[in-house]
């Protein structure tokens, strides 16, 4: 029914639930080679309090370091304000340093030479 809220128990244990994303690894900071890894995570035992309060932590902090402090005068101590969760665009994620090489293996050496000095530059400003 539209309109009604419906009353969630946050204590509630979670079971039987199991969640895919798939990332990528290096060895270390410095290594070349990356792998693309499914991890399962297994919410099984947490509670729904947890799962939310991590979902929404970057909403929060997001909030804070734009709405919330630009605003700051507006807001009275220990006011509430409603704000909308939005999910996070799914993007797939990509090393940079892979996709620096991807795009570099699209030119020609001299266009590379171009685009590195040019970055170069705005690097040492």
């Amino acid at each position: 029914m539209k309109g009604m809220k419906t009353m969630i128990n946050m204590n509630e244990v979670i079971a039987n639930v199991v969640l895919t994303k798939v990332c990528s690894i290096k060895a270390d900071k410095d290594s070349d080679e990356t792998k693309q890894i499914s991890l399962k995570v297994k919410f099984d035992g947490a509670k729904l309090s947890s799962v939310f309060d991590k979902a929404v932590s970057g909403a929060v902090i997001q909030w804070q370091n734009g709405v919330g402090r630009k605003n700051f005068d507006t807001y009275k101590n220990n006011q509430t304000v409603e704000i909308q969760f939005t999910a996070p665009a799914s993007r797939t994620a990509i090393d940079p340093e892979t996709a620096m090489v991807a795009k570099l293996m699209t030119m020609t050496a001299e266009e590379q030479t171009k685009y590195l000095k040019g970055l170069a530059a705005k690097a040492t400003k």
